[in-house]
């Protein structure tokens, strides 16, 4: 797992690498990457990164001053080498083909079945995607473009796919991340790059719970069992004195659930209730 912090009002330089063989013993190996390391763009806002394996080697696309860049290692746990040292990967100057965003955040990487690779970002209502070369740092030419959705998507951030029983299963973060109602919407499509067409809500709050803000979330399957595990942060049940209301989005933890799929081959929405 590679989560982060929000720091003081956003700000933050590090990323950091946890990883368990049981979801309850968790080994911390530290800092992994920094996003002054290197790099001539790079100071500030490190934000929610996402890690591809192709050919041997593990990608990190990493959140910097709301744009995308990438790092490279050998191992899952680094150290990571800055590929992105002069500029951005990805920005706000280099959308294509019409694209429109209002940020470049929130990369999601998906190697498909056959061998293809997509990166999905965008804080945006229509988050994008387009297609990587396999040395996963080269943009396949003409591939970017914005989702389209049938249906109502609400989506604002974290757009992110699987494969799975024939079909690709879309989630996405909506609302405001400081917000009790964050929450993750659920799609399926026939293509890695859309139309999605929408199906509705999959994680939420539990009020009577006081599981609050329950979104951004990461998914991956077991290959013991086939299952998919989801992680997602919500408001934290540990919060400073005299943090409240909105400010107590900037405040979460971690969580871990179980996901399932339905006879029809769609998931589950997931229960909250610890």
């Amino acid at each position: 797992m590679y989560p982060t912090t929000d720091g003081n009002k956003w700000h933050g330089a590090s990323f950091k690498c946890f990883s368990s063989d049981n979801l309850k013993d968790w080994t911390d190996h530290g800092e992994i990457f920094n996003i002054t390391w290197n790099s001539k763009w790079a100071k500030d806002f490190a934000w929610a990164p996402t890690v591809g394996y192709k050919n041997g080697k593990y990608y990190l696309y990493y959140c910097a001053e709301k744009n995308i860049g990438v790092a490279v290692a050998e191992h899952p746990y680094g150290p990571f080498e800055n590929l992105s040292v002069e500029e951005p990967f990805l920005s706000m100057e280099k959308l294509e083909n019409g694209v429109t965003l209002d940020q470049v955040i929130d990369p999601y990487v998906l190697t498909d079945h056959d061998g293809r690779n997509y990166l999905y970002f965008g804080n945006s209502k229509t988050p994008a995607v387009m297609e990587l070369e396999d040395d996963m740092c080269t943009i396949v030419p003409g591939s970017m473009k914005n989702i389209i959705y049938e249906g109502e998507a609400d989506c604002r951030e974290a757009f992110m796919a699987v494969y799975e029983q024939g079909k690709y299963h879309f989630t996405w973060s909506c609302d405001d991340t400081r917000s009790e109602d964050y929450h993750v919407n659920y799609g399926i499509s026939d293509s890695p790059t859309g139309p999605v067409k929408v199906l509705g809500t999959i994680l939420h709050k539990n009020t009577e719970k006081n599981i609050l803000g329950t979104g951004h979330h990461g998914m991956i399957k077991d290959p013991k069992t086939g299952r998919y595990l989801i992680a997602y942060h919500r408001f934290s049940h540990s919060l400073p004195e005299g943090v409240d209301g909105w400010d107590r989005g900037a405040f979460r933890e971690i969580c871990l659930d179980w996901m399932d799929l339905s006879k029809d081959g769609l998931f589950q929405k997931v229960e909250v209730t610890e």
